[in-house]
């Protein structure tokens, strides 16, 4: 199983392997098949010199963004597009000389397999004809679905098994793997279930054609490509209007890719300024924890990586427990869905700022064994690793007015941002998230970090095989039902699948149980009214403790030194 968190070799366009692991020289057979398998890599700003502090400042830097915990919360973020942010990078992203056989496939497929491209193929794998693992049913068209195992009493939907699992049980080393078409959709439960919701929606899809009439090869083919273009839609019109400056998104969108150099006719490649750098936007997103489900509503977000066949054990459960299945309500705004109740919390995103959350080194899958293994040092590593230039450097090279160092500098991070020049020069994955902090109030990146996002993903869905901005799909609209007709979004797509809540709603509690009785003991001077005046507030209140007591106090006009009274509870 490939379940890597971040590359230490790349192989850039023009430039060859770069990095800590990069191939020694090789025989020229092998050298040119690892090559031929490499995820190809590229720089939308090749002609921007280096960045490259020492190690001790980036360490120091990476440190302090993690000693300053981020429990900020986005004002309208749902924490759902963070992991749906993940899904899609699993879709782009894919380290080629890694989990694909040798002497299987061929050139053709190796490149074409998993592309740089909004295409879905970390959920359609090579396709039923291809995929060696069993991601499709038997009549290669519908995609399969997992199966919960019983957490509860049986009379709850958490004592049934539910189809809310990703399918498991084919590989004999590891019971619990998914059998996915990307691993790394099973690291944490989130992203799991996210990747669930997919499946479904192609099911559903699918049925939907076949009620039309479309059969055979054909029924799977437009089914494809009907849910990769709802699925391209989301992301820029749905998710990427929430993160990034939208008037430099709708330029893009406007103008075409100006700076993603990918060239007719060859394989996309991946600019190394998105993925090393801006598109790690959503490590700031993270929350430490999150409200999951009816049960468990404090969940911490090692739980949601124990709960996942790929880094954790699910307690000992051969596939997902019943009771830790998402209720999507508090993941994503369902507010103007009706006939959906609404959620008890709805959980948002960390605001988007230059401190984490928490040290993802503590969870599953992660190394621990010093300060190089903090998620933001490895970061900033990798960024110098790769040769990314300043994020000064990049916004001048844009026509965009840098961040002054005094802007730089605002926030927790002063003395060592000063001390190591970094306020004058800084790396470009904090520069774009300081952007964020400076510019948008946290809540959506800044010029910089939005143009090479915007740049990366207009390119890569121009470049996918199925594209709704290509030419023969200039006026191509989302079909499928949606509480805006002509547009789609996450909350349609799970409204769809009709699977967003499968426990539930919330129990009522049971009654509390009634408050002690108050006992007074009578004292010398005391009357009905200035007991009443004393616990019920009122003396006009007089008559309830008398009819409390009815059976000692003949007359409410005499009462006696050392009478016990109950007095009515308010």
């Amino acid at each position: 199983m490939s379940r890597k968190h971040g590359q230490t070799s790349y192989y850039v366009a023009g430039e060859g392997f770069i990095g800590a692991s990069a191939p020694a020289v090789l025989a020229a057979d092998q050298a040119e098949a690892k090559i031929e398998r490499a995820f190809r890599f590229s720089r939308m700003f090749a002609e921007l010199p280096p960045f490259a502090p020492t190690d001790d400042a980036l360490i120091a830097l990476g440190k302090a963004m993690e000693d300053a915990p981020n429990f900020k919360d986005h004002p309208d973020l749902p924490s759902g597009f963070t992991y749906f942010g993940q899904f899609i990078d699993h879709d782009i992203t894919f380290d080629k000389t890694d989990g694909l056989p040798n002497g299987q496939l061929s050139p053709e497929e190796i490149i074409q397999g998993r592309s740089p491209s909004l295409d879905l193929d970390n959920v359609y794998g090579r396709g039923p004809t291809l995929e060696g693992k069993r991601l499709y049913e038997a009549n290669g068209i519908q995609l399969r679905i997992g199966h919960t195992s019983p957490a509860g009493p049986p009379d709850t939907p958490e004592g049934r098994v539910l189809p809310n699992d990703l399918p498991r049980g084919d590989n004999p080393d590891n019971a619990r793997a998914a059998s996915i078409g990307d691993p790394r959709n099973d690291e944490n439960l989130v992203v799991a279930q996210t990747h669930l919701s997919f499946l479904k929606f192609h099911n559903i899809v699918v049925a939907r054609l076949a009620e039309q009439g479309v059969a055979g090869v054909e029924l799977f083919e437009r089914a494809r490509r009907l849910v990769t273009l709802h699925y391209q839609w989301i992301v820029l019109r749905d998710f990427l209007p929430r993160v990034l400056d939208p008037f430099v998104l709708n330029e893009v969108i406007a103008d075409g890719a100006t700076l993603f150099k990918n060239i007719a006719g060859q394989e996309p490649t991946m600019p190394l300024e998105f993925s090393v750098a801006a598109y790690r936007l959503g490590h700031s997103m993270i929350r430490d924890s999150y409200s999951w489900n009816r049960i468990f509503t404090d969940a911490g977000l090692d739980l949601l990586f124990t709960f996942s066949g790929g880094s954790g054990d699910m307690f000992g459960s051969p596939t997902l427990p019943s009771n830790w299945v998402a209720d999507f309500r508090r993941l994503f705004d369902f507010a103007s869905a009706p006939g959906v109740e609404p959620t008890p919390v709805l959980n948002h995103t960390r605001s988007i700022d230059t401190a984490l959350a928490l040290n993802l080194s503590t969870l599953p899958g992660f190394p621990t064994e010093n300060d190089r293994a903090k998620l933001a040092v490895r970061n900033l590593l990798r960024g110098r690793l790769v040769g990314l230039p300043s994020g000064q450097a990049v916004a001048a090279a844009l026509g965009v007015t840098p961040l002054t160092p005094a802007q730089v500098r605002q926030g927790a991070h002063a003395n060592v941002l000063h001390d190591n020049g970094f306020d004058t020069q800084t790396p470009l994955w904090y520069y774009i998230l300081k952007e964020a902090e400076v510019l948008n109030q946290s809540q959506r990146l800044g010029p910089v970090g939005s143009r090479i996002i915007a740049e990366t993903f207009v390119g890569l869905i121009r470049g996918s095989r199925n594209s709704i901005l290509s030419e023969d799909n200039r006026y191509w609209r989302p079909s499928l039902p949606a509480l805006r007709p002509g547009h789609y979004t996450m909350v349609d797509l799970l409204l769809l699948v009709s699977d967003f809540n499968p426990l539930g709603t919330e129990r009522p509690l049971p009654p509390p149980p009634p408050p002690a009785p108050i006992i007074y003991v009578v004292q010398r001077g005391d009357t009905l009214r200035s007991i009443a005046a004393r616990f019920l507030g009122d003396e006009r209140r007089w008559r309830e403790i008398f009819e409390a007591n009815r059976a000692q106090i003949s007359d409410p006009n005499r009462i006696r030194t050392g009478m016990e009274l109950v007095i009515p509870v308010i």
